[in-house]
């Protein structure tokens, strides 16, 4: 067995340790709380729309058991929200939601040659690479200065830009919290290639099809790139679509300032450009 195979197997393990643990030093609490946690967690794993042992098994003790832990919230963000449609369209957002998005995919498209440039210059022969503009609605200081992309707006939160080199692919994993969607935006051409696509649940989504793909991040999804090109692509959360957008706000500033210092964690595997 490999040592990434090993060091993925001690986490598993230790994952399962630790909730053992924190039910026999608070047993009511943990009760109550597990309940939730059960219920809820069935509810999230059926939304996926595959029923497999795999999946199964990635969800409840692999790469998805955050999104389960966290299973109660997400379940709560979907009764604040509106209708969860899993893969949305840009003419199924809101108005104001729709300005939004489209003044950051025009702004990063007017770009589109100087970003695509400083990230071939750093790149080098790393799998994957991101690189922030804004993350969890706060701006990241980077060498390439595009202030166009660091403004606030009351619906993004998260602007970057992905890069994925020749032939690299992610794993299947799940987004911890619902209280955003992420949108991808093929910022090149796409090859006509059944080989570059993202897949989420059951959806795959070509991108010679589509540039745009807006999604729910805590279903089980995985990119592909299949191909001897890079594949470039705009990395932007967006505020769930609902009728309390100060609520989501509210939570989402809250969430940054725990974990902004965290970011790498949440992206290890990413050759993180700045």
């Amino acid at each position: 067995m490999s040592k990434s195979a090993l060091r993925k197997k001690a986490v598993s393990v230790a994952w399962v340790v630790g909730v053992l643990l924190i039910i026999c030093l608070f047993p009511l609490t943990t009760e109550v709380f597990l309940g939730l946690v059960l219920v809820c967690g069935v509810y999230d794993f059926l939304r996926n729309g595959l029923y497999d042992s795999d999946t199964f098994k990635k969800y409840f003790i692999g790469s998805g058991r955050n999104t389960w832990l966290l299973a109660p919230f997400n379940t709560l963000f979907d009764l604040l929200s509106s209708r969860n449609r899993h893969v949305y369209t840009m003419r199924e957002l809101p108005p104001a939601w729709r300005e939004d998005l489209q003044q950051v995919i025009d702004d990063a498209m007017a770009h589109k040659d100087e970003i695509i440039g400083y990230l071939d210059e750093r790149m080098a022969e790393k799998k994957r690479g991101m690189l922030f503009f804004q993350w969890y609605g706060r701006p990241i200081e980077t060498t390439l200065d595009i202030p166009e992309l660091r403004k606030k707006l009351p619906f993004v939160k998260t602007i970057g830009v992905s890069v994925f080199n020749e032939n690299r692919s992610t794993s299947f994993h799940f987004g911890p919290l619902r209280m955003m969607f992420r949108v991808l935006y093929n910022m090149a051409p796409a090859p006509h290639h059944d080989g570059v696509y993202i897949q989420v649940g059951k959806h795959k989504h070509y991108w010679h099809d589509d540039p745009l793909f807006i999604f729910d991040d805590t279903l089980m999804h995985a990119s592909f790139n299949k191909n001897d090109a890079k594949r470039y692509c705009l990395f932007i959360d967006i505020v769930r679509p609902t009728l309390l957008p100060s609520v989501l706000n509210g939570v989402i500033a809250g969430f940054a300032g725990l974990v902004f210092t965290l970011r790498r964690v949440f992206y290890k595997n990413w050759k993180l450009i700045q």
